[in-house]
């Protein structure tokens, strides 16, 4: 098997036009999960492994590390049927906290899916 580079700066569709290649690179997630109220994986990109760390609190381990920890944008959802708010927080180069709270502000476990964006080391 044969490994190289391809360099463009320009990516270019048939007939839904052009973007620049900058745009894929900085702006597309460099890792994302949909993950159970278990912590087990469901479908995820650069995720290596999750853990349940208690009522509401999920741990996640990149694959691939990120370059800088503290320069990290996350999102995250929870899925249930009543009012939930995942928050995603300690973001190191290696992985992330995603934390689940009900409306009464209690911990709570669920689902849930978390997008990083930021730099690959």
């Amino acid at each position: 098997m044969a490994f190289g580079t391809l360099k463009a700066d320009t990516l270019t569709h048939s007939t839904a036009g052009s973007l620049a290649t900058n745009y894929v690179v900085n702006g597309s997630a460099k890792a994302w999960i949909r993950m159970n109220a278990a912590a087990t994986i469901s479908d995820s990109f650069n995720i290596s492994s999750t853990a349940d760390d208690g009522t509401g609190d999920y741990s996640v381990t990149f694959t691939n590390n990120m370059d800088n920890g503290s320069n990290l944008s996350g999102a995250a959802n929870a899925f249930t049927s009543t009012s939930l708010l995942a928050t995603y927080h300690t973001g190191s180069a290696s992985g992330y906290n995603i934390d689940i709270h009900n409306h009464s502000d209690s911990n709570t476990d669920s689902g849930s899916s978390h997008q990083t964006f930021g730099d690959l080391a």
